[in-house]
């Protein structure tokens, strides 16, 4: 049987992902799964979605959000980690402005 035919493909790469960390079967399962990234689509007339999918943990502390993503960056070559501490307030917020000429 070929590994992409197994039911199971999943849960045995949640069981693999940050053994040493207990739990959070969900949140590995998330995290794997933007691993794959999301599709490109595009729009006649209106533009193209962008692939890549984003990961924000949130929670109480000591509940290894931190472990889990320097995990993917361990991993994954072009991810980027940051946390709250090395992100800037403006970093993490959306500034949407009117361009004057372009309306």
């Amino acid at each position: 049987m070929r590994f992409a035919d197994k039911t199971d493909v999943l849960d045995n790469l949640v069981a693999a992902f940050a053994p040493s960390i207990f739990g959070h079967e969900l949140i590995k399962k998330g995290i794997l799964t933007q691993l794959f990234g999301g599709t490109k689509k595009e729009f006649p007339g209106k533009g193209a979605t962008r692939a890549d999918v984003n990961i924000c943990l949130i929670g109480d502390p000591s509940t290894a959000k931190s472990q889990l993503l320097q995990q993917v960056h361990r991993i994954a070559p072009r991810s980027i980690y940051t946390s709250g501490r090395g992100s800037s307030a403006v970093g993490l917020t959306a500034n949407v402005r009117k361009d004057v000429e372009s309306r």
